[in-house]
């Protein structure tokens, strides 16, 4: 069954499925998150990613098909602080991805921008621009291997 706000998906679309992905820097080439992505039929997304539990390493976020194996996401987060990693409402974020799945459907690969705004609504346009950085994605569609089940 398809989502209630998506009555197009499909879950033939090569981006559905679980995904190994890496974030890097796009001028340093450093690291900048390890994920395991879920691309669902419905148009959402779920990523969960390698920092720390108290930042907020779950996050979910939408998709569109944009044409010859391209997608679009928009993945907004919240930001947590403190010892107990209470919700910071001073400031949000939002993860932008333009993505290509490969014509073996076996990997994706593209480019992003995070950026960090103040206020608790990363799409405020009204918020101010508190940090940005470009990335390059890149993952690896996981799937089960029969040979290592019991």
């Amino acid at each position: 069954m398809l989502g209630a706000g998506s009555p197009n998906a499909r879950a033939d679309e090569p981006i559905v499925g679980l995904w190994q992905a890496t974030w890097t820097d796009v001028d340093t080439n450093a690291v900048v998150a390890n994920l395991w992505d879920v691309w669902h039929s419905d148009r959402t997304e779920t990523q969960n990613d390698s920092g720390p539990v108290l930042a907020g390493f779950v996050c979910q976020g939408v998709w569109i098909p944009m044409g010859q194996r391209t997608y679009g996401l928009s993945h907004p987060f919240f930001s947590y602080t403190g010892a107990d990693g209470h919700l910071d409402t001073t400031s949000s974020s939002v993860v932008y991805e333009k993505v290509t799945v490969s014509k073996d459907r076996k990997s994706f690969a593209g480019n992003g921008i995070i950026k960090v705004v103040s206020g608790i609504n990363p799409f405020d346009p009204g918020a101010t621009l508190l940090f940005s950085e470009n990335i390059k994605i890149a993952a690896t569609r996981v799937t089960v291997d029969p040979s290592q089940l019991p």
